[in-house]
């Protein structure tokens, strides 16, 4: 377990979470969006407005779970480098569901800043009304990997694909994946085990994706760590794999502390700010 963190770490943490705040935009008051703030004793802030009390993580979905400032800085460290909930949870000394909905929540924050978010988040939806699972399509250029929604196709039209235009598929698991099509190196999709026709079941060999030597092996080999994930979750995985290959070698830590901190509940909705 990390020692305990000290008054002097936490009123470090919050300041330096107050600066990005600053500059990422929506450190006023959360209730009346008042800009005129100003600082207790006590270390959190009361507009000047509406007379609101509040601290910097209110408002936010990083103010869920009752974590503080250093608390959530010390947890994104460990999610940029990629410790298991359970482990993160023991290194903390917190409750295991307090790690998870907060990884879910930097999951979710990523998936927000995608340009097809909307799309993404609607696709979810619907899966969870008993929808088809979506299909991502896998497009690289140069050094960066494109992870994009392919919105008019969905997990059971891959047997149809194979078995009626021979397009080749391997898979991981539940996770299913093609030869190249409609200009992707290939399409891929998370089903779960009902979805798994024996055409799909059945693994092909030279696909592109596997050969290339990039971002494809890297989401293999951490699907193959994690021993399974459910088709819920995978859309939420699949773009912070993209997100992190994207910023592979930058300080990780720091751009979703960023990320996190932007991600906010508007109107019933979740939006994010740059």
């Amino acid at each position: 377990m990390d020692a305990p963190i000290t008054d002097a770490e936490e009123s470090q943490a919050r300041e330096q979470i107050a600066s990005l705040c600053r500059d990422i935009g929506g450190d006023g008051c959360p209730r009346c969006r008042g800009e005129k703030v100003y600082r207790l004793g006590s270390g959190r802030m009361r507009c000047k407005a509406c007379g609101y009390t509040f601290h910097e993580l209110t408002g936010r979905f990083m103010g869920v779970g009752g974590l503080g400032c250093a608390q959530w800085l010390r947890l994104i460290r460990l999610f940029a480098d990629e410790i298991a909930v359970k482990e993160c949870a023991q290194a903390m000394g917190v409750a295991y569901n307090t790690v998870y909905k907060a990884y879910d929540a930097l999951r979710q924050a990523i998936v927000c800043r995608a340009i097809d978010a909307g799309q993404i988040r609607q696709a979810l939806k619907d899966q969870a009304a008993g929808a088809r699972p979506p299909v991502f399509g896998i497009m690289a250029r140069g050094d960066w990997v494109f992870v994009d929604l392919v919105p008019d196709v969905d997990a059971a039209d891959l047997t149809i694909f194979k078995m009626h235009f021979r397009l080749k598929t391997s898979r991981v698991g539940s996770v299913v994946y093609t030869g190249p099509i409609r200009g992707y190196l290939g399409l891929v999709s998370c089903g779960g085990p009902q979805w798994l026709t024996p055409a799909l079941k059945a693994r092909d060999s030279a696909l592109p994706l596997d050969e290339d030597g990039g971002f494809w092996p890297y989401l293999k080999s951490r699907l193959e760590r994690l021993q399974g994930v459910s088709a819920e979750k995978f859309p939420l995985y699949l773009k912070e794999l993209e997100y992190r290959w994207n910023h592979r070698g930058q300080d990780l830590a720091g751009l979703l502390a960023r990320v996190g901190l932007g991600f906010m509940p508007q109107n019933g909705e979740a939006c994010c700010r740059s």
